[in-house]
Order: C-alpha cells, then sequence, then structure tokens
C-alpha cells in the first residue's frame, strides 16, 4: 500500500488551486466586447489598457450584466489604465455598478495610472454633472469632453 504523507498531498492541491486560478486570470486578461442594445452600453476592455463603455445604460438585471466586466477589471494587472466613459443615459443600479469598476481600477495595485475621459453631449448638463459627481465620490480627476450631437 502506498501511504501519501498529508503534507505532500497539500502541495500537490496548492499547485492545482495555483494552476487553475492562474488561468482562470489570464483567460481574464482576453479583449471582452460586449454589443450594445437598446437598454445596455457597448463595452470594450482590451488588455492593451483601454477599456470604453459607451451608449446607454439600463438593463434589467444591472448586476449580471456588469459582473463579468467587475471580473475582469478584478483581474487586471495592466499598469496604464484608460477609461473613456461615453454614456448617454445611465440609471442609478448603472451608477452602483460604475462606481464599483472605477473604485477597483482605482484600488487595483497593477494599475499605476489611471486616465478616466468622461464624455458628454453638447449642452447636455446633466451628463456634465454626473460625471462631476462620479470624480468627486471616487476622488479621481476626471478629463471631460464635451462632443457635438450627431445627427443621422
Amino acid at each position: 500500500m502506498h501511504v501519501i504523507k498529508a503534507s505532500n498531498l497539500f502541495t500537490w492541491f496548492f499547485v492545482l488551486v495555483h494552476i487553475k486560478c492562474l488561468t482562470y486570470f489570464e483567460s481574464k486578461m482576453k479583449s471582452m466586447h460586449i454589443e450594445e442594445t437598446l437598454g445596455t452600453p457597448k463595452v470594450d476592455l482590451n488588455p492593451n489598457g483601454e477599456l470604453l463603455i459607451q451608449g446607454r445604460s439600463l438593463p434589467i438585471d444591472p448586476v449580471g450584466f456588469y459582473n463579468p466586466i467587475i471580473d475582469w477589471v478584478m483581474a487586471c494587472e495592466i499598469s496604464s489604465v484608460q477609461l473613456n466613459i461615453r454614456l448617454d443615459y445611465l440609471n442609478t443600479s448603472s451608477a452602483k455598478q460604475l462606481y464599483s469598476i472605477i473604485m477597483l481600477l482605482k484600488e487595483n495595485p497593477s494599475v499605476t495610472s489611471l486616465i478616466i475621459n468622461w464624455f458628454y453631449e453638447e449642452g447636455d448638463e446633466d451628463g456634465y454633472n454626473t460625471g462631476r459627481e462620479f470624480e468627486s465620490l471616487v476622488n479621481i480627476q476626471f478629463i471631460f469632453h464635451e462632443y457635438a450631437e450627431i445627427l443621422d
């Protein structure tokens, strides 16, 4: 009968768990792309540090929609991140999720440079003020960009 010492068993268990975790996190660092719908924004997350959230955000299940994004951000090991936010509308639940995303980036020890670009439509005081409120809440200086309305 072959006897395995508990310490050896623990070592193998640790190695297997470690490999599984590395595989999980490495897979998270692939690009993530979510197409825009009537109620959800376009999302592009790239391992080069360029992140985009654009459109309208009023998903039926905000936690379900934003969880994969939050998981990606939590696994992020990028030193320089540029988050571009161009939301025409976001509801309160989406605002909470966006706050979580920004705070996770801010508190991530791998992220040494975080630039947040907030885009708002020309004359949209509410959009501008929403950006200012976020800037105040997360205590990070945003760069504000006003853009002209695009007529179809």
